[in-house]
């Protein structure tokens, strides 16, 4: 999925967006998504009553926010009546679900909240929880303590990994396996595409209960019941065996004691694999340092060589680094 960048509107609105408006925009956008207008326009033209009252905006503020995104290049109006542009058709329909669509504009509204109070924030020497006096919590807690965030949060990076899942799935090759333990898996969508082009391979996905409500729907979706599997579990407490791969992939800070775990319920011969960024070539843009640091409730993740050295010292050897495709990487090991 591609990000909504400014390069992606037209000359004509871009001159006319100065930094205060780009704010602006930018909200109203996040407003829209979460809102459903983009899929109640979908295949329609409707005024802005029909609109308001499909989406529940009270009619001052109706045509004044519609004629705005008009502005953006996102809707388009005719004798009264609006429609989806096909940016906005392109953009918010067709490269993106309505589990992603809730998900995401649920988190950016988050996120505005905190940058809102960004001035108190950073004087003060605390951070934005705090001056708002609410608790964000991190990923992993609300997975196990939030039934429909986990849900949301499950659905929505099944639509967003399908491609880079086909992609490790090219590039895998798991011929001479035959078991797959997906850690933290998720969604499943790597071990589905995993196993849709490994014929002869069964996965299974460990993680927290409410997460694993949410896959099991995924797998029957896509109809892979009898090759892939679910299993509720917390990888700090234990990692089962009866699986001779093991996959950590894209789940943040993995400890050393979780490798550990894996090297000793994997056969010999047992393979592990991690995901990795490749090493950027130059410093981290600085917007992107600044706004995970301002806003983030976790660490960045590790490095390339933090995780090669973990799964060196516990054990397993031939461990490689492999550079799957532009920010995309990963790093395998093998228990001899």
């Amino acid at each position: 999925m591609r990000e909504l960048t400014l390069d992606r509107l037209s000359k004509k609105v871009l001159a006319k967006i100065d930094l205060e408006t780009a704010f602006a925009a930018s909200r109203s956008v996040i407003a829209a998504e979460r809102l459903l207008i983009f899929r109640k326009l979908q295949g329609r033209e409707l005024s802005a009553a029909a609109v308001g009252r499909r989406v529940g905006i009270r009619r001052k503020h109706c045509e004044p926010f519609l004629d705005f995104l008009v502005f953006l290049g996102l809707l388009k109006k005719r004798q009264g009546l609006y429609r989806n542009s096909p940016l906005a058709k392109r953009h918010f329909i067709q490269e993106r679900s309505i589990d992603w669509t809730r998900f995401w504009s649920s988190e950016c509204s988050k996120d505005y909240e905190a940058l809102a109070v960004m001035e108190e924030a950073m004087s003060s020497g605390g951070d934005w929880r705090q001056v708002l006096g609410k608790e964000r919590k991190p990923d992993y807690r609300l997975l196990q303590e939030d039934p429909q965030w986990a849900r949301e949060f499950t659905r929505a990076l099944y639509d967003s990994h399908k491609s880079d899942a086909e992609i490790l799935a090219r590039e895998l090759d798991l011929s001479e396996y035959h078991a797959l333990l997906d850690v933290g898996g998720g969604s499943g969508v790597m071990s589905i595409a995993l196993v849709r082009r490994h014929p002869h391979l069964k996965a299974c996905i460990l993680d927290f209960e409410f997460v694993c409500e949410a896959t099991k729907s995924i797998i029957r979706r896509e109809r892979m019941s009898h090759r892939v599997d679910t299993l509720v579990g917390d990888m700090n407490k234990g990692i089962p065996i009866g699986f001779d791969v093991m996959m950590f992939w894209d789940i943040g800070h993995i400890d050393t004691r979780v490798i550990k775990m894996a090297h000793k319920s994997l056969p010999d011969g047992g393979l592990v694999v991690l995901s990795c960024s490749p090493p950027p070539k130059q410093k981290t843009p600085s917007q992107d340092r600044f706004l995970h640091e301002y806003l983030s409730v976790r660490p960045r993740g590790q490095t390339k060589l933090n995780k090669m050295d973990s799964l060196k010292t516990t054990g397993f050897r031939s461990v490689k680094y492999h550079r799957i495709k532009h920010g995309l990487g990963m790093i395998t090991g093998h228990k001899k």
